[in-house]
């Protein structure tokens, strides 16, 4: 829906030359289509205005002073009611004094808004434009607060005297020769709580030649942790495999299990997977935080443009959706999302996962077990018996599994997937390399949505620039005009000096409509599913990455990482 007040906003920046003609009237569609679309969010993250420019707008245009937001300005210790009017009405209560309240917004102070804000807290409301990154990192920095909880674990042990490459091995030998060398519980224990301090999501011991190499996978990018002696190889990987349940003897094979530890207060669910290597043993272990994630769809990253298209595909009684990605790119958080906004008490949700990451109160889950005869075409038949309306398959990983899947969506259920694939397209003969017909796929398929992690710019150190044509080439990205502004972290401690801090997902959504379906079903070549697509306005996942890029979500540094 789009107000009054977003209708100046956007003839304000017209006006000025920060909009042309067609970017107005797609600022005009684009806020009519949805009440998801906000006007800040519009203009930054899908028209490309510089967020500064449109802060100074809202000022101007509204007679508002603008103000620039640091955490010394937030004075109201309210938490209850800060987080009630950021989810309310994207704003934030900073100063009260009296009967006056001053509120930071990053969209125009709509007239209903503020009326509202005046009868919630029975104050006069003086509303203030901030730029968005700076309420963000005011934001951030309250709820860093909160996660920052972890660094009050107590450390087991000082790894550090272990490490091979600082100490060499004569300090290990002494600890063992004294009689004061940890146990092996201890010593995973610790590993464990440095990276949960850290913020990684993943821990992998490698055995090298003559050492035990431990690193964290932080954001997506592998971190060198410590180096301890080979020593402890074995004894490291009993603990692992004792508290996984995994066959302590078979260790020429590849094992998956899990646990759930407590430290402190906080419980985590680990995953723990081992592999052989020539050197040993390769282990990790994944850390799944339950309690940090986010179910609601808004929060995963989609540029307004791409939440309409998902939910359009979400409203579908039937059919198959499937969201692609490689390894850990966050494809299940995505299913969970859509599951969420699908949530209805009239609707039979059942999920079959191996393992369940994320318990849902809405819905019925399965657990396919590694070790019992019941696979995940099996799971699938059976739930079919229980008359389902949308069933969750966690990951189509070979040809029973794919059958099941189209078998499902052919009966008139809602099927969600996920599957490894390098993008949109080649999920196509993925699907068809697993065995289902191009018959039934062409039949059952609705739209894919593909995504990769991208870290976000700590909005703590970020920093304005203007890049040189030759970066931009480089990029391929020579299309964006030579007064382009980007950002990236200067570094600071908040991020841990990286200039980093937490990560997005860009995305790219295939909608297959009649004409796709067809080029499905007489096995059309990936080129021409593409210039079919593409006339009916897909967007590869450059795009987003490009928005979000020019909007100073992620730095250019990250865009060439991430897309090459």
């Amino acid at each position: 829906m789009i107000r009054d007040e977003d209708v100046r906003t956007g003839k304000f920046l017209f006006a000025k030359g920060y909009l042309d003609k067609a970017k107005y009237d797609k600022f005009h569609r684009l806020l009519g289509e949805s009440d998801d679309n906000s006007c800040s969010q519009t203009l930054v993250d899908v028209l490309g205005v510089s967020e500064e420019i449109v802060a100074s707008a809202i000022s101007e245009e509204f007679k508002i002073p603008l103000v620039n937001l640091t955490p010394s300005l937030l004075t109201t210790n309210n938490k209850p009611l800060q987080d009630e009017f950021l989810e309310k009405y994207r704003a934030l209560p900073l100063i009260r004094s009296g009967v006056e309240l001053t509120v930071a917004f990053i969209d125009p102070p709509y007239k209903e808004t503020l009326e509202s804000m005046r009868r919630d807290v029975k104050a006069f409301v003086i509303p203030v434009a901030v730029r968005r990154s700076a309420m963000d990192a005011v934001v951030h920095r309250e709820t860093t607060v909160m996660e920052n909880e972890y660094v009050s674990l107590p450390s087991k042990f000082p790894l550090e005297v272990l490490d091979t490459r600082k100490k060499g091995k004569e300090k290990y030998l002494e600890l063992q020769k004294t009689g004061r060398l940890p146990n092996a519980d201890v010593m995973v224990d610790e590993i464990v709580i440095r990276a949960i301090k850290e913020g990684a999501t993943d821990i992998y011991f490698e055995p090298v030649e003559h050492e035990l190499r431990i690193r964290l996978n932080i954001d997506g990018v592998l971190k060198n942790s410590v180096y301890l002696p080979k020593e402890l190889i074995e004894p490291l990987c009993n603990v692992m495999r004792s508290r996984g349940s995994l066959n302590m003897f078979d260790k020429k094979k590849a094992q998956d299990g899990r646990y759930a530890a407590t430290y402190g207060t906080f419980t985590f669910d680990m995953r723990v997977s081992t592999l052989p290597t020539v050197d040993g043993e390769r282990f990790t272990i994944r850390i799944l935080r339950k309690a940090s994630r986010s179910l609601d769809i808004n929060d995963l990253g989609f540029s307004p443009e791409n939440l309409v298209l998902v939910r359009h595909l979400l409203q579908r009684p039937r059919g198959l959706l499937m969201v692609a990605g490689p390894s850990s790119s966050g494809k299940t958080t995505t299913v969970y999302g859509c599951i969420n906004e699908l949530r209805d008490s009239q609707k039979n949700i059942i999920t079959v996962e191996q393992p369940v990451e994320f318990r849902l109160d809405f819905a019925s889950q399965v657990q396919v077990e590694s070790d019992t005869k019941v696979d995940y075409a099996g799971a699938v038949r059976s739930v079919l018996r229980q008359h389902p309306d949308l069933i969750f398959l966690g990951e189509i990983r070979d040809a029973d599994a794919g059958a099941a899947a189209a078998e499902a969506a052919l009966t008139g259920t809602m099927v969600i997937s996920t599957v490894l694939a390098s993008d949109a397209l080649t999920c196509i003969p993925r699907m068809t390399n697993f065995g289902i017909s191009p018959v039934w796929l062409a039949s059952v398929l609705n739209g894919i949505i593909y995504q990769q992690l991208v870290r976000k710019i700590c909005p703590h150190c970020r920093e304005s620039y203007k890049p040189t044509r030759h970066m931009l080439t480089a990029a391929g990205l020579a299309q964006l005009e030579d007064s382009i502004i980007l950002y990236r972290g200067r570094g600071c401690d908040v991020c841990g000096g990286d200039g980093y801090l937490g990560r997005t997902a860009i995305h790219e959504i295939l909608i297959i409509d009649e004409e796709l379906k067809d080029l499905i079903f007489n096995q059309a070549s990936p080129v021409k599913v593409k210039e079919a697509a593409v006339k009916k306005g897909f967007e590869s996942i450059r795009f987003d990455g490009a928005k979000k890029l020019v909007s100073g979500t992620i730095s250019l540094e990250e865009y060439l990482r991430v897309l090459g």
